[in-house]
């Protein structure tokens, strides 16, 4: 029986950043998407691809970009748990229970889908960029019918960190919706519509398979657009599958040298671990200055982003193979579908505690009468 608190084994002292690493890459799947949801301005989920954006056609709209247009009247994101974003997976997972449920081998009178873990995107970028991000981290996994659910939960700090964000800050995260907004187009082909408020609450949402090292996963991924110049069937999932999509990011120009190497070790690895494991294979990177105008767009092969940094990709992999084995292993040993266990990743540990109650659960009711067989 599993201790109610103590900590899980993560490779931390694999590799440091700058020194060698000869560990071969794990074995992973192809990521593959095979279905797609819309987060509407309300933040309700949509079962269809109403909120896709499609890479604008070319030329764009002549440099310099401001960022700054119609800043005033922003649609922001409002503040959520991270049991709503589960809870958008799970009610994709509702929608089409035909195809991702099965009968459970070892209780008949359970489903069960065919995956280790259910969780999103974001949450495994992060995992694999604590190898060396040393920022705190919390998540929250509870076990059901032999599947792993895992959402994220804000640490204090963060809490406080998010609180005390200044308006300049908000001012540049916003930033990067308005160049997504430069960049794309609600039609294959179509022209950017940039004098209305950006919506930051909507979302379009990929629904992603893969096998690491024989752990199965399925979760949740925001996407940006896609690169097709004809309409896209997005219901069609042999068509899915052969989508090429494409992210957009924002980044300073003309970097000083702090910047530089905070990109080198850092900011690289975050997007190329975001890009990884989605199959994403080229970024569109919006160079502004500090007044909010772009000045450049370059387009990054996501291959590149791992050559010559101080990181490695490996260890990034390995690091997140490790952590999700050993969460598992330690789900199975408390073997109770209603604990819930909550790690924390702060100053180079993983410690966890056992939560039980109501009040910590992060599976709703409905979903666990969804995986009840019915007699």
């Amino acid at each position: 029986m599993a201790e109610n608190a103590g900590f899980i084994s993560v490779p931390w002292g694999q590799h440091k950043l700058g020194a060698m690493y000869n560990t071969p890459f794990p074995s992973i799947s192809r990521p593959k998407c095979i279905g797609v949801c819309s987060i509407n301005a309300s933040r309700e989920f949509v079962d269809d691809a109403s909120c896709a954006s499609y890479l604008a056609g070319q030329p764009w709209p002549p440099l310099p970009f401001d960022l700054n247009g119609g800043i005033e009247d922003v649609i922001r994101k409002p503040v959520e748990n991270g049991k709503r974003d589960l809870e958008i997976m799970l009610t994709y997972i509702k929608q089409h229970q035909k195809e991702l449920l099965r009968q459970s081998s070892s209780d008949a009178g359970n489903l069960c889908l065919d995956s280790d873990f259910v969780t999103l995107r974001g949450i495994l970028r992060q995992i694999m960029c604590l190898q060396y991000d040393n920022r705190s981290f919390r998540v929250k996994a509870t076990l059901l019918n032999g599947n792993v659910y895992m959402c994220k939960e804000e640490t204090p700090e963060q809490q406080l960190e998010n609180a005390n964000m200044s308006r300049a800050q908000r001012v540049m995260c916003s930033w990067g919706f308005k160049f997504e907004q430069y960049l794309t187009s609600a039609q294959a082909q179509g022209k950017p519509v940039t004098n209305v408020p950006v919506n930051e609450a909507e979302e379009f949402m990929g629904v992603y398979r893969t096998n690491l090292a024989g752990i199965l996963m399925l979760y949740g991924a925001e996407l940006d657009c896609v690169d097709s110049k004809e309409p896209v069937d997005f219901k069609d999932c042999r068509v899915l599958d052969s989508l090429k999509f494409v992210e957009l990011k924002t980044s300073v120009f003309n970097m000083n040298p702090h910047q530089i190497r905070t990109f080198k070790s850092f900011k690289s690895a975050n997007w190329w671990s975001q890009s990884f494991l989605v199959g994403i294979t080229t970024l569109y990177v919006g160079l502004r200055d500090t007044k909010g105008m772009l000045q450049r767009i370059d387009e990054i092969d996501v291959a590149t982003l791992a050559r010559n940094k101080p990181w490695s990709a490996s260890a990034m992999a390995w690091y997140l193979e490790q952590f999700l084995r050993n969460l598992k292993k330690l789900l199975v040993n408390i073997n109770d579908p209603f604990a819930v266990v909550q790690v924390t990743f702060l100053n180079k540990h993983a410690s966890y505690e056992v939560l039980r109650g109501p009040e910590h659960q992060i599976l709703p009711n409905w979903y666990r009468d969804l995986l009840k067989t019915r007699s």
